[in-house]
């Protein structure tokens, strides 16, 4: 089975270039958030299937667990056999990567805890976050962030907060989308 390298792959060239201040992770091109310490974010843990859809159409599905509690944010993505891609783990301002695979150069992991933390986080934690010319729009369960008023990502979320039932997630100006389904908490 094939992991979800290309969604890696188009990430990684749409976000290429000058890698932004230690605290800070391009949301993208020109677009920088400041990461909330994971404690201003809910407490939890959830396994969930992601299904990617590429700007060449193609779809790719991985598995997440995702914790956050008193040993921080951790994010362990793989295959649907099981097979670890990748962990990204955060404590306080600090991300670590244990990547089981090449990621592709230009990628940034720590956008996942970024995406993790704009699906998520409560919204004053999601705004103190945001760099210059960024705004947060929250209309129920639509939480879009733009920048110079184009949409850089939307997420719809459905379900109880968080981790919500599913997330619809895309990014018009990366033409990716991502729908995450929650299948289990304890």
């Amino acid at each position: 089975m094939k992991p979800p390298l290309a969604l890696l792959f188009a990430l990684a060239l749409a976000l290429a270039g000058c890698r932004p201040p230690a605290d800070q992770v391009r949301m993208a091109p020109g677009a920088a958030f400041r990461l909330c310490p994971p404690e201003q974010g809910p407490r939890l843990q959830v396994t969930q299937e992601v299904t990617f859809r590429l700007p060449d159409g193609r779809r790719e599905v991985a598995l997440a667990v995702v914790e956050n509690g008193d040993r921080g944010l951790s994010l362990v993505a793989s295959t649907p056999l099981g097979q670890t891609l990748y962990v990204v783990r955060m404590r306080g301002s600090q991300v670590a990567v244990d990547a089981r695979m090449a990621l592709p150069a230009g990628l940034d992991p720590r956008l996942f805890a970024a995406l993790v933390q704009f699906c998520l986080w409560p919204e004053a934690a999601v705004r103190a976050g945001l760099g210059p010319g960024m705004r947060l729009v929250q209309a129920g369960p639509v939480r879009t962030l733009l920048r110079d008023d184009a949409v850089l990502w939307r997420v719809t979320r459905d379900g109880d907060a968080p981790p919500f039932r599913t997330l619809e997630l895309e990014s018009p100006s990366l033409g990716v989308s991502v729908q995450v389904r929650t299948l289990e908490q304890p």
